[in-house]
């Protein structure tokens, strides 16, 4: 078995119809599992892009099917794309299936921690895996971050991490960062590292006040996609110390004392 990202070296031209090789195939954890016909003698299955003419795992002589890792935690990849194609070298020549489904990531259960962090569920309600790469929270927030719906963001341009930690029952175990991974139709629980509901230089008069305000999450998927969703919240109960700490309390990091949250 070999993996990354080779020289194709499989000719879309050579391609033939699939049926008679392939059965089905889906994805789990962070793998697509191809099964192919019971009959079908594979000599090779190569995981391709078509669009980036780009190889990326190949499997000599599978059994019955084939498993390829498509997304990759430790350093924030996915090869799922529409472009996604397995090819099976047969007797006959080469076949093909596309192996692409849809990844969408649902934000809910905002929750904001006295620290002015932010814990939340993201549900994967697509077929694939999700691999987040990052979340940003922005609008009318303490602390915002780049507002990943504006016009000048680049999702090719973030030179940092996800934002993010798993939480709860998704609390990381090893470094391999496989908490940032959401299966097909799971839920995970995350944290945010940075505060988007501190006030990093005091907080002004009123904003604690319980007025009705309006912030945005968003989630960028390592595969290319981005989802955001609007969600309001109050800040109330006065202004507090957002740390226990008192370093950051002598830097006047302040956060609302309440602040509750619509979605």
């Amino acid at each position: 078995m070999t993996g990354g990202c080779l020289g194709l070296g499989v000719s879309a031209d050579d391609d033939q119809t699939g049926a008679g090789v392939f059965q089905s195939h889906r994805y789990e954890g962070r793998q697509l599992i191809v099964q192919f016909q019971e009959r079908a003698e594979i000599e090779e299955a190569v995981l391709v892009d078509r669009a980036l003419d780009r190889q990326y795992q190949r499997i000599a002589r599978p059994a019955d099917r084939a498993y390829f890792d498509v997304v990759f935690p430790d350093r924030l990849e996915s090869s799922l794309s529409k472009n996604l194609y397995v090819k099976a070298k047969t007797a006959g020549g080469w076949v093909s299936e596309w192996v692409w489904e849809p990844v969408h990531g649902a934000a809910k259960n905002i929750e904001v921690g006295s620290d002015g962090s932010v814990a939340f569920d993201i549900h994967n309600t697509g077929a694939a895996p999700l691999l987040v790469r990052f979340v940003g929270i922005y609008g009318d927030v303490p602390n915002s971050t780049v507002d990943l719906q504006a016009d000048s963001f680049e999702r090719e341009a973030l030179e940092f991490g996800p934002g993010v930690v798993g939480a709860g029952d998704n609390r990381p175990l090893d470094p391999s960062r496989g908490d940032l991974v959401v299966g097909p139709g799971e839920t995970a629980r995350f944290e945010t590292v940075y505060r988007p509901f501190a006030f990093e230089d005091g907080a002004p008069a009123g904003s604690c006040d319980g007025t009705e305000r309006t912030g945005d999450i968003g989630i960028v998927h390592a595969s290319g996609t981005i989802t955001s969703y609007t969600f309001s919240y109050r800040g109330s109960g006065g202004r507090v110390a957002a740390e226990t700490d008192a370093s950051a309390s002598q830097q006047g990091v302040e956060a609302c004392d309440t602040v509750t949250t619509s979605r």
